[in-house]
């Protein structure tokens, strides 16, 4: 569905697109979906080596204020 077309689910309010700021280590990311559950690293916080990751593209309800995520 075109982004300009898209209402939310919840109330049929307009969809805004946007994402979820990461910061790290003075550094500002785009949130990442990655694949599996989480496994904890002590140097890292949580491992990441061998997994699929892909970038979160996020809309937010301009009405109810309803998030919904993807990753393409």
């Amino acid at each position: 569905m075109p982004r300009d077309e898209m209402s939310c689910p919840k109330c049929r309010g307009a969809m805004q697109e946007g994402f979820v700021c990461d910061h790290s280590y003075g550094a500002r990311l785009v949130s990442i979906w990655v694949e599996g559950a989480p496994e904890r690293s002590l140097l890292s916080g949580v491992k990441l080596k061998g997994r699929a990751t892909i970038e979160m593209q996020i809309y937010r309800c301009t009405k109810c204020g309803f998030l919904e995520a993807y990753a393409h």
